[in-house]
């Protein structure tokens, strides 16, 4: 029996998650704005220089107005959704057993609201540096005595967002776009819970044991443990044979291992004895490598978006022109690729708010 497919779990984060992807495009249209206000006038750089609380002020109320009240119970709505996904899955052996474990969906709410929550100090601060290097690097443009200023603001608002200077850096260090950060998060959160959901209803029917599938998109991380025959429990022994078949392990240890990273698309398939056919793992690292560079591409086409979002603020200008080429041209070349190695494009990641 197949088990619950990651992936489509996500669907349960949606309307969590767009909430975020709309703040994030909401913050850089706060600073184009204000950028564009009086940008003809003389003394336009001094006058944006007093202006950094007031921007500070719209960032928060930003946040106010789309993150603040409701968050908790929302992800832990969504999550209890994405565990009954996985419960359901269970359900299909037939067997009546109570299966909800409430604390597993609720350390993965915390964590999740936790990650959010701690996005919106650095987010709100990379807005106020792009601002403020808005007005100094399009000072400096102006200087060179070739350029007026609404072209010279247009060009540095530009520069700066495909530099990534509004995004935020985790924990990690790695550097994120909010909307992106928020997607990925939804979508490992909404996986897991759906994963527990099916392997708590396995183990309350009296399962033990699943088989990891055979992804066509397998990395690194997971690939050494696709068609491996796994414990949930530990309850049974370790290098034991089942049907002919070795259990190589846990499913945590197969989890610290790296299963189930962010994105991943494996499934934990029932193993019954007898009856389920044990995939074989075949490697395929150019597909990998071929979805990550539609991954990359994606992201591009995003930053040029977001990036015509922010100059169309300053009215009609070179820029703004020169992105709308850009775009044009990378989204074909997007679509060329995707239909050359035959990869699912999927549309709403071309978008800055998905």
């Amino acid at each position: 029996m197949r088990g619950v497919d990651p992936e489509a779990a996500y669907r349960t984060m949606k309307t969590l998650t767009s909430v975020w992807e709309v703040a994030s495009e909401r913050m850089l249209g706060v600073v184009a704005r204000r950028l564009a206000r009086g940008v003809t006038e003389p003394g336009w750089a001094e006058s944006k220089s007093r202006e950094v609380l007031l921007v500070r002020a719209e960032l928060q109320a930003v946040v106010a107005r789309y993150l603040a009240d409701g968050m908790e119970a929302e992800a832990q709505a969504a999550l209890d959704a994405a565990y009954g996904i996985g419960e359901r899955v269970a359900e299909q052996l037939g067997e009546v057993a109570a299966t909800t474990n409430p604390d597993r969906v609720t350390a993965l709410v915390t964590r999740f609201v936790g990650q959010l929550q701690g996005t919106v100090v650095p987010v709100i601060r990379a807005h106020e540096d792009v601002y403020q290097r808005a007005i100094q690097d399009s000072e400096s443009l102006m200087a060179t005595g070739t350029i007026v200023r609404r072209e010279a603001v247009a060009q540095a608002v530009a520069d700066l967002v495909q530099a990534g200077e509004e995004r935020f850096v985790d924990r990690s260090g790695r550097r994120w776009h909010l909307d992106a950060y928020v997607r990925m998060a939804g979508r490992t959160a909404a996986a897991q819970s759906a994963v527990e959901g099916q392997l708590d209803g396995l183990v309350a029917r009296g399962r033990d044991l699943v088989v990891i599938s055979d992804s066509p998109r397998e990395c690194r991380k997971c690939q050494p443990w696709e068609g491996k025959l796994l414990s949930i429990t530990g309850g049974t022994a370790i290098g034991s044979e089942v049907d002919g078949h070795r259990v190589a392990g846990t499913v945590e240890e197969a989890r610290e291992g790296g299963l189930w990273h962010p994105n991943c698309t494996h499934r934990a398939d029932v193993f019954t004895p007898g009856f389920t056919r044990v995939p074989v793992a075949r490697e395929n690292p150019e597909g990998y490598r071929e979805q990550q560079r539609l991954r990359k591409y994606e992201r591009e086409l995003r930053d040029l978006k977001r990036g015509l979002s922010a100059v169309e603020e300053l009215g009609d200008t070179q820029v703004g022109r020169a992105y709308r080429r850009e775009i044009r041209a990378h989204t074909a070349r997007l679509a060329a690729y995707a239909e050359a190695t035959g990869q699912l494009r999927r549309r709403e990641r071309e978008r800055p708010v998905g």
